[in-house]
């Protein structure tokens, strides 16, 4: 097997495991955020999951540059490329809404939870019109 073979699939499984792993710590975050959202525990989940986007968005880009070498320029044509133009804006939308989770030092935990929701169905309509596009 070549190796850009082997370099897609490597990356394509770190990418898949980063994003899995940031989708679950955010429902976590929804899910029990009057005990998340206090200052130590905000500062525990907020670098654990800056790891996980940080990595989400390294490996994305690897996969969108393998793409574009093997032929891929335009993705509005095909399905692959409408999904991958989709989960490039989810994951601006979750970067702007984790930034602003950064920045927010007002520490009400509604307005945390609000922020962790938008992040959570942002990556859940990413991954629903992922799943109708490529099937």
């Amino acid at each position: 097997m070549e190796i850009g073979g082997w370099l897609w699939k490597i990356s394509y499984m770190l990418h898949v495991i980063s994003n899995a792993a940031f989708f679950g710590a955010t429902l976590l975050a929804i899910l029990a955020c009057d005990t998340i959202c206090t200052g130590k525990n905000l500062k525990a989940y907020l670098k654990l999951s800056s790891v996980f986007v940080t990595f989400t968005g390294l490996t994305g880009i690897l996969l969108l540059s393998i793409l574009s070498m093997n032929g891929m320029d335009d993705l509005t044509n095909n399905p692959i490329g409408q999904s991958v133009l989709v989960m490039i804006l989810s994951y601006t939308l979750v970067l702007f809404i984790y930034t602003l989770v950064v920045i927010y030092k007002g520490g009400e935990s509604r307005i945390y939870k609000k922020m962790f929701s938008i992040m959570f169905i942002s990556y859940l309509v990413a991954y629903l019109s992922r799943t109708y596009l490529t099937t």
